[in-house]
């Protein structure tokens, strides 16, 4: 076992991992209904990670989350509404990846309304198996943040490394 946020640090990945059923740098929409939980950026090592719930995406029937990790970082940009709302899941609703030259620019659109592009000289892609979560993601509803965030995947998170993609 490995934790989520020791994934973001270790390269480059296991050969003996499967190839993801949906590649996010090859395929559009392939995080869609997805859920972004978290994101850190080091500025120390040039890397942003993006941390996913996948029990509710469309498109992959393993794992039940994904970790997307970009080196030689450009470029993150956030952009939201500036206003508080309920505590909700931010689902992928359109993703896509595009290689211009020596880099790479993955972009996201969520709801409830919010953007995020992040552009790097590379990217891994990680889907993961977190081990205690259960197989349904929480009821946000509650409003409980703690409660919500205990059964969600989150850095410090045990798990196992099902499939990775690398787009150079």
């Amino acid at each position: 076992m490995t934790l989520v946020k020791d994934l973001v640090h270790a390269r480059p990945y296991p050969e003996s991992l499967g190839s993801v059923d949906m590649d996010p740098f090859r395929e559009a929409d392939a995080l869609q209904e997805a859920q972004l939980l978290d994101s850190r950026v080091c500025h120390l090592t040039a890397t942003a990670a993006l941390l996913f719930e996948l029990r509710t995406s469309l498109q992959f029937e393993e794992g039940n989350a994904a970790l997307l990790v970009v080196r030689g970082l450009r470029s993150f940009g956030w952009k939201s509404p500036g206003k508080q709302v309920p505590l909700a899941a931010l689902t992928v609703v359109a993703s896509a990846a595009e290689r211009e030259d020596d880099s790479l620019r993955v972009s996201f659109e969520f709801f409830p309304e919010a953007r995020l592009v992040v552009e790097g000289d590379l990217a891994e892609f990680y889907v993961l198996e977190v081990e205690g979560i259960g197989d349904v993601p929480p009821d946000y509803s509650s409003g409980d943040l703690k409660t919500v965030q205990g059964a969600l995947p989150s850095w410090s998170s045990a798990c196992s490394l099902l499939q990775a993609s690398v787009s150079h």
